[in-house]
């Protein structure tokens, strides 16, 4: 057994602030195999006191389950988001349709695990502010004022590490944005956007319709393709037509997330770069979720819930968000879409939480008590 340490030191930003300790030995090992035994994680704070923000890095070892925070390894960057209407929503929050609890933030993130991020920020005051510790960041000043809305951690933007992509959801058209340091490119779609992303010089949209008919209305999906010169090409996902409407305020889901070519919605996923789209049902991800959900004795959201985050990091798959209750953030490894390992960080109301780490299995292997991060940061390549 391997005794845990004590990490301790105060940082610039009062709040921000971190104090790691191990209250639980690890026993056991993850009995998944996989070339990914560490995963490098931000946790993002806000002072809004100071209006500054700042990232602090933790190492993640799946397979042991212990976790290293590198006091030493910071980034902070001023938040003045309440003078700029772009800005993400940090902090989970229950029920859709209340106003989310402040902070906001006008800095989205990439980043890919190395030493630098990029921040893409309206913040006009960002590199004066700018404290570098050990990490570095690639700065993209954005002049748009459109919006990156977050909740459980899905969101509707996507970052490349220079180009921010982005869209406005409408019944009939979505807006989709393309942001860069030199342009904004915005383009027109039919239906409720869902999700974005992007690989190489296209654009991929998921985006849900209707149709009526003698029985009453019909909802499925499309895909556009949006290429480098303004193109679109449309096609219908197979498989997608149901009753239901997809929104966020239904079981089908109103959220989808762009990962290593598809999309990913709950427990389903469409294959977005396929020259035949198709909505398809994952059964080894519905079991991941029962195994995370029934690892606590957390309540669950009782209803609708938008989906988790969804990310590539070197062929595997990272799940980040609230997965089964409002009262956690999960991040899971995926190795072909199956279970590897996964953390718990809960509660999220209070100044200090559990970051407890399982196997495949559901077995707790670590616990640690860290100050609640509004925002868990996964790395992106």
């Amino acid at each position: 057994m391997k005794k845990g340490k004590v990490l301790k030191r105060l940082f610039p930003i009062s709040l921000c602030a971190v104090l790691l300790m191990l209250s639980l030995a690890c026993t056991g090992t993850a009995p998944t195999s996989t070339s990914i035994e560490t995963i490098p994680l931000f946790l993002r704070y806000v002072d809004a006191v100071n209006n500054q923000e700042q990232l602090l890095k933790l190492t993640w070892n799946t397979k042991k389950g212990t976790v290293e925070i590198d006091t030493s390894t910071t980034l902070a960057f001023p938040n003045y988001a309440n003078e700029s209407n772009f800005w993400v929503r940090l902090s989970p929050w229950i029920g859709l349709s209340s106003q989310p609890p402040k902070p906001m933030s006008n800095t989205a993130i990439y980043w890919d695990g190395s030493d630098t991020a990029t921040l893409f920020t309206t913040e006009k005051d960002l590199f004066v502010g700018l404290q570098e510790n050990n990490l570095k960041a690639n700065i993209v000043s954005l002049t748009s004022t459109s919006m990156c809305n977050q909740y459980f951690n899905m969101t509707n933007c996507y970052t490349t590490p220079n180009k921010l992509y982005t869209f406005e959801q409408d019944p009939s058209n979505s807006t989709i944005y393309r942001f860069s340091s030199t342009e904004a490119v915005k383009t027109t779609v039919s239906g409720y956007a869902m999700g974005v992303g992007a690989e190489g010089s296209t654009t991929y949209v998921l985006s849900a319709s209707e149709t009526q008919s003698s029985t009453g209305p019909n909802s499925f999906l499309n895909i556009q393709f949006i290429n480098a010169d303004g193109s679109l090409i449309e096609k219908k996902v197979a498989n997608s037509e149901r009753k239901e409407p997809y929104s966020l305020l239904s079981g089908a889901g109103g959220w989808a997330a762009f990962a290593n070519g598809n999309f990913y919605s709950n427990t389903a996923k469409v294959n977005a770069s396929s020259h035949s789209p198709k909505f398809e049902l994952v059964q080894s991800l519905a079991d991941a979720f029962e195994i995370i959900s029934t690892s606590t004795s957390l309540g669950s959201f009782g209803g609708p819930y938008p989906s988790p985050a969804f990310y590539g990091y070197k062929g595997y798959t990272i799940v980040v968000g609230s997965t089964f209750s409002p009262d956690e953030i999960t991040v899971a490894l995926l190795n072909d879409e199956k279970l590897v390992a996964f953390v718990l960080i809960t509660p999220l109301d209070t100044a200090e939480t559990n970051f407890v780490t399982y196997d495949a299995t559901g077995k707790e292997l670590s616990r640690y008590n860290i100050q609640t991060p509004l925002q868990i940061v996964v790395p992106q390549s």
